[in-house]
């Protein structure tokens, strides 16, 4: 059953507003490059709080259908080609968080997990885990 405000008290609101802005990207209400609503905005529309609403973008972010561009604002990801990576008797690939320096040497966006492909060789590979294909 849904309340006033047109979420479901048995489902954590942040979920439900995660849930809500990925429809609008995924459906192009929202397009690749567009603009996010600020939290403010998101806050004052669906009357939450501003914990309840950067909860639901750290999920949009974590799952890279959103990036915060620092001092610009909070877009949707554009459609990226992916990379196919493929790895050889011996290679390893790790993901993680990347520190500050990865994130620059990478390119990623921030909350962007790095791909680490180490060769045989002892040659370490870095790319974003948003637009790569691991395969081997």
């Amino acid at each position: 059953m849904s309340s006033e405000s047109g979420f479901d008290p048995d489902v954590a609101t942040w979920k439900q507003l995660a849930d809500r802005l990925r429809r609008a990207i995924r459906s192009g209400q929202l397009a690749p490059g567009q603009r996010v609503p600020t939290e403010l905005s998101l806050t004052q529309e669906f009357q939450l709080s501003r914990l309840t609403v950067r909860r639901a973008l750290q999920q949009l972010r974590s799952e890279g259908l959103i990036v915060v561009v620092q001092s610009r604002g909070t877009f949707v990801r554009g459609e990226q080609e992916r990379a196919v990576v493929t790895l050889g008797k011996g290679d390893q690939a790790q993901a993680r968080m990347p520190d500050p320096d990865e994130r620059r040497k990478y390119g990623l966006h921030e909350g962007e997990p790095v791909i680490l492909v180490t060769r045989t060789n002892g040659e370490v590979e870095g790319y974003g885990a948003h637009s790569v294909t691991i395969v081997g």
